[in-house]
């Protein structure tokens, strides 16, 4: 049953696929064959002719580019000869034009009378001013101590009578045959297909290719003898046309057109003369200017500088009469107990000597301090009192104080001082740190503080976190005894670690 099903089957299909394989085959290599041999035919018929005309076309064009080429040649040589010879001759003669020169020289004693006056002003304003300042600056100053106070921190179916009847015990009889015979009949209709298919494709496809070759071999054939036709004219004409173009070109390009010559040499001295002329005459008008500007500077600008610096000297009295000027110097850092070194817990210090310049009582001073590592709790707003006119007076502060787990390590503190929003004064310190507390690093998230130094029923008081810092008193076998910080959170006081949980910083 299933072998005959197959070869009908295979058979139909095998034709199918060959009549479609047949034509598509036929038609796609007929019409490379067809185009190649028309290609080829029809390359050579209008050859001659394409080089009739490419030689033809060429002389022309050659002949008409070449001739514009050599009649600009011969233009811009003549052009270039008259207007260098015109242009040297002219020159000569505007560097002798006294015209030019006295023009320069009076626009020159003009300009000099305004701007070196206004130079000589302003250089001698700034030259009194800094000097009126710098005496004042060095006078005597009163003096007066004023100390800031130290601030603290804080059942299965039965078989159906269908399988009975069939002589089935049990329904896995019924699958069992079921199965078996699909199978067998799969083999055989597939065995049967595939012979049949080939069969049906080989009888169909050489009649297929053979109809389908020849018709499509004809057709491009005419489209192939088109193309290759246009071609072969246009590759004749275009080597005709290169190799005559070419000829013609260099030959009319390199001939002397006289006329052209000619003119081109009129124009070149013509327009040669004219810019010399004016070229030579520049140059005198900027000799003269600079001859006048500099006679005219020399009168000038010592009188302006003179009446200048009268005038900053007055500027600079009016200025330190009528406000306050405030300069802060000798700034120092230093450690509370002043044994030279900044231990962990210990309030630092800043000196400073504030120097008020002017005449009238400076404003508060705003001070401003910045640690560059941290580890170090500030004091904010911090201020000194307005210091009085012509009076200096040193003031000292406690700006913070040192973590009690602060890192032995070089720091930089800085500090700014402000008068109405104006810097008065600034620097910058490095110091060494030290810490005589033993401290430990939490390393992981989730370090147990407990209340005994055991495992068993530790009791735990808190957990802290990476980067965490404790202060260790005390160890005990794998424990650590430890205090809290002083800048740490928490309520805890102290408890255990286990060793393990901590790194020493």
């Amino acid at each position: 049953m299933g072998g005959r099903e197959g070869r009908q089957k295979g058979y139909a299909d095998g034709v199918d696929a060959g009549e479609r394989e047949g034509r598509r085959r036929g038609t796609d290599e007929g019409d490379a064959a067809g185009r190649q041999a028309g290609y080829r035919d029809g390359y050579t018929v209008d050859q001659s002719a394409g080089t009739q005309k490419g030689n033809v076309d060429g002389q022309n064009a050659g002949t008409s580019n070449g001739t514009q080429a050599g009649q600009k040649r011969c233009y811009d040589e003549g052009y270039t000869n008259g207007y260098n010879s015109a242009f040297a001759t002219a020159k000569q003669l505007g560097l002798q034009d006294a015209a030019s020169y006295n023009a320069g020289y009076a626009k020159g004693q003009t300009e000099a009378s305004v701007i070196e006056a206004q130079n000589g002003q302003k250089a001698g304003y700034q030259a009194g001013f800094s000097q009126r300042e710098a005496e004042l600056q060095n006078s005597s100053l009163d003096t007066r101590g004023v100390f800031a106070k130290s601030l603290t921190m804080g059942p299965a179916k039965g078989l159906p009578i269908e399988l009975a009847r069939n002589g089935y015990a049990t329904p896995e009889e019924q699958q069992a045959y079921q199965q078996g015979y699909q199978e067998g009949y799969r083999n055989s209709y597939q065995r049967s297909y595939e012979d049949a298919k080939r069969q049906g494709y080989n009888e169909r496809f050489q009649m297929a290719y053979r109809r389908a070759y020849d018709a499509q071999f004809s057709a491009s054939y005419r489209n192939g003898y088109a193309e290759g036709k246009d071609k072969g004219y246009q590759d004749a004409y275009n080597s005709a046309y290169n190799t005559t173009y070419n000829q013609y070109y260099d030959a009319y390009s390199k001939m002397e057109y006289a006329d052209q010559r000619t003119q081109g040499l009129n124009i070149g001295t013509v327009l040669g003369t004219k810019e010399g002329f004016a070229a030579g005459c520049a140059e005198q008008t900027k000799l003269g200017y600079k001859a006048g500007y500099e006679k005219t500077a020399a009168a000038v600008y010592p009188g302006a500088f003179a009446a200048g610096k009268q005038s900053g000297i007055a500027a600079a009295d009016k200025y330190y009469s009528e406000n306050a000027v405030l300069k802060v110097v000798n700034i120092v850092f230093s450690d509370e107990n002043n044994n030279g070194q900044f231990e962990a817990s210990e309030n630092i210090m800043l000196t400073a000597e504030v120097r008020n310049f002017g005449s009238q009582k400076s404003d508060t001073v705003a001070i401003v301090v910045k640690s560059e590592r941290g580890e170090i709790t500030l004091v904010p707003d911090l201020k000194a009192d307005g210091v009085g006119g012509r009076a200096k007076t040193v003031v000292t502060f406690n700006i913070g104080k040192l973590y009690d787990v602060v890192a032995p390590d070089a720091d930089a503190l800085s500090v700014t001082f402000s008068e109405k929003g104006r810097q008065v004064g600034d620097f910058r310190q490095m110091y060494t740190r030290t810490n005589p507390n033993k401290v430990g690093v939490v390393g992981k998230d989730g370090a147990d503080v407990t209340k005994k130094d055991t495992w068993f029923f530790p009791g735990k008081i808190t957990s802290l976190n990476s980067g965490d810092k404790v202060i260790i008193t005390e160890t005990k076998g794998s424990y650590y005894k430890v205090r809290k910080s002083e800048v740490a959170g928490g309520n805890w006081t102290e408890g255990y670690i286990n060793s393990n949980k901590l790194t020493l910083q």
